[in-house]
């Protein structure tokens, strides 16, 4: 009846730079009684802003954090990418796609994933923060099989889907399919 890792309340920590990490939990919600297990990242409600999926082991078992950042508070400009495989995968899992983005030093980078997490998988749409800039230089795709691909001057606040071998589509929110 006991468990060998009960009691894992869920945290959030928010990145202070040189600082080190600051608990942010209470002040967005998560700080509460629950023996935590696992968690997706995923635009639920597709409004360009990443939502929360947490599930416990005691009641409530599953929880969603809708992110309500409103625009008039500072907003921040984001693409979202989706690759299609056609000779990889299809669904493109072992991708790596760097994002430059014009004025900002380094790059962006991240990597299409499939059971990465404990219980939970997030979504394949991968979200890049921008900051206050409303266009992407660059994004250089690397496919499981190889293959580059560059896609140069994108816009910001967009969700576009990248094929292997072929272009690039805009997808308005509206027309989104489901996370």
């Amino acid at each position: 009846g006991h468990s060998w890792s009960g009691n894992e309340r869920n945290r959030l920590l928010l990145n202070c730079g040189e600082a080190g990490f600051a608990d942010v939990s209470s002040s967005v919600g998560l700080d509460h009684e629950g023996d935590g297990r696992a968690l997706a990242i995923v635009d639920w409600d597709q409004d360009g802003d990443l939502d929360l999926w947490y599930r416990d082991r005691s009641a409530p078992r599953l929880r969603l954090m809708l992110n309500r950042h409103a625009p008039a508070q500072g907003a921040r400009d984001f693409v979202a990418l989706k690759l299609e495989g056609t000779t990889c995968n299809r669904d493109a899992i072992g991708a790596v796609v760097e994002v430059m983005v014009k004025g900002a030093p380094g790059r962006l980078v991240k990597s299409v994933r499939a059971g990465d997490l404990f219980l939970s998988q997030s979504s394949r749409w991968l979200h890049f923060g921008l900051g206050k800039t409303p266009r992407v230089e660059k994004v250089e795709v690397t496919w499981p099989d190889g293959t580059t691909r560059t896609v140069v001057d994108l816009p910001a606040n967009r969700l576009l889907v990248i094929r292997q071998g072929g272009d690039y589509e805009t997808v308005d929110f509206s027309d989104a399919p489901s996370p």
